[in-house]
């Protein structure tokens, strides 16, 4: 029997491994992982859980039940150290072995560190540990200092100014994320910190950090001395090579891998936060840290570990909730000539696309979830586009795009079916009263039950692009727990606002206690 072992024990890992069980994989699959937890989401920690609004249970890549029910090992605790080159065995820091026809490093990252800054009070956040840690010190008045204003440190603030704390963050750079968005959007961001009450202070560093008995003194660049209970540290991660580099596995930036996710040593594949993958649709290699990647890329690894032949082509998409708003980003744009602007910047409610040679490269956005999707899709299809067409708030966008083909023939559940159905879940796998995310095809899927019957809608929202699948399910519609829209379970169509476009739902046909959809 064929073992494919999975390295880091986190979202990139639980994502491969459903994607193994998903395909038909009967082989063994074990996950190994340093962390004492299963795989868990990161985003939570900044934000829900660390606010204490969500608890551990939300936090679980996977229900941690599903492991043994779908036979998924877990070895948690112990730390992968070398892959032998020549049987792909993965050796374990206690000296045993675990024979892997076939291997997947998802190692993850670190939080970056701040060398000789140690001590209770000097606070970074990568793991549950650590967003407990962070928790204790967040309370009405609390004093919090934060180093770094990109998307940790900024989610870090909402969550301390949410909790009623006094904030000020240092960003050495003249705006927030002035590298990824350039300074007029950094600008917006900076005004929605300051507008929250947060003190922040850009073009200003931390030259060093002393703790004292009741807290912290941090001193600037700029020769000020700050004081507050506790400092977080929020200037990036560094990926997890070590045991890339142990086993003669080409590094640089990451793990470096192709389209296909495979790595300078044939059968083992890297994926996630630790991989360098180059990138079809840009033709540039990229490095990305984000749950979606980890979610997406998991997936494409896994199928080419099955041989299917995969090349991972997503345009990365992440996004951040952070006070009122929702920020998102798809795509990837190292420079561009020309930005788009859609909606009022002034009003903190619109899209930016950013553009060079005619094509969307990236498109940047504030409460405009349903125009990022867009803007993902025609970044994927590399279609030149009008600018005037997308700033024009009277154009439907969506009508810009070309409904894409199947990759793959469905396979027919029998002569007397409805269309063409393909298998989507085990009818176990979506109890009455609940919604559980599957995917399909490529194509994400909200299932639910309700009186019996399976329903399937796209898991987006059509307000802000929220997953749906996290919602519930009440007296015949799904309530999207972001925004508190609901969609009719059958047609799709909003029954409360804000959202006002319906989500587009699928047949649905159950046998032998098979879910079916029909995706056509």
């Amino acid at each position: 029997m064929n073992r494919f072992v999975l390295i880091g024990a986190g979202q990139t890992s639980a994502s491969a491994a459903r994607a193994l069980r998903r395909e038909g994989f009967d082989g063994e699959v074990v996950i190994v992982g340093e962390e004492a937890h299963p795989p868990y989401q990161r985003p939570p920690l900044s934000k829900e859980y660390l606010q204490g609004a969500a608890p551990l249970s939300d936090v679980w890549s996977v229900d941690p039940a599903w492991y043994e029910e779908n036979k998924v090992e877990l070895r948690l605790g112990v730390e992968a150290k070398e892959i032998d080159r020549g049987s792909r065995d993965v050796i374990l820091a206690d000296g045993s072995r675990i024979q892997g026809d076939a291997v997947l490093i998802a190692t993850g990252g670190r939080a970056r560190r701040l060398p000789d800054a140690i001590g209770e009070r000097i606070l970074y956040l990568r793991t549950l540990e650590e967003s407990d840690a962070l928790r204790s010190y967040l309370g009405k008045d609390r004093r919090i200092v934060i180093v770094g204003a990109g998307f940790i440190g900024s989610e870090v603030s909402a969550s301390a100014r949410a909790a009623g704390g006094q904030v000020t963050v240092l960003e050495a750079l003249e705006e927030p994320m002035e590298r990824v968005l350039g300074k007029e959007l950094g600008a917006v961001t900076a005004a929605v910190h300051r507008y929250h009450g947060v003190d922040l202070r850009t073009g200003t560093g931390m030259e060093s950090i002393e703790e004292t008995g009741q807290g912290v003194v941090v001193r600037t660049t700029t020769g000020e001395a700050i004081e507050g209970e506790a400092v977080v540290v929020g200037i990036g991660m560094q990926p997890n090579v070590e045991i890339a580099r142990v086993s003669e596995i080409t590094v640089g930036n990451g793990i470096r891998v192709d389209e296909f996710c495979r790595t300078s040593l044939e059968g083992v594949f890297a994926a996630g936060d630790v991989a360098n993958h180059y990138h079809p649709i840009f033709d540039r290699r990229m490095r990305v840290e984000h749950f979606d990647n980890a979610t997406r890329h998991g997936t494409a690894a896994a199928r080419n570990m099955l041989g299917i032949r995969t090349p991972y082509v997503d345009a990365h998409w992440f996004w951040s909730d952070q006070y009122d708003h929702s920020y998102q980003y798809v795509g990837h744009a190292e420079k561009w000539d020309q930005t788009v602007v859609r909606g009022s910047i002034d009003d903190r409610d619109f899209v930016v696309f950013y553009m060079l040679d005619g094509l969307v490269e990236a498109a940047f956005a504030i409460d405009r979830g349903a125009d990022v999707l867009v803007a993902k899709s025609l970044i994927t299809e590399r279609r030149k586009i009008d600018p005037s067409v997308l700033a024009d708030e009277d154009q439907d966008l969506g009508e810009l795009l070309v409904p894409p083909e199947p990759e793959v023939d469905p396979v027919p559940v029998g002569p007397d079916a409805l269309g063409t159905f393909v298998r989507a879940a085990r009818s176990g796998q979506v109890p009455e009263g609940i919604v559980r995310r599957f995917e399909v095809d490529g194509v994400e899927l909200a299932i639910a039950r309700y009186q019996g019957r399976a329903f399937a809608l796209h898991n987006l929202c059509t307000h802000l692009a929220c997953h749906l699948a996290s919602g519930k399910v009440d007296n015949g519609g799904l309530i999207c727990l972001c925004h508190g829209s609901v969609f009719d379970l059958a047609t799709g169509e909003p029954t409360n606002p804000p959202a006002t476009r319906a989500v587009r739902t699928y047949p649905v046909k159950e046998e032998n206690g098979q879910v079916y959809v029909s995706l056509r």
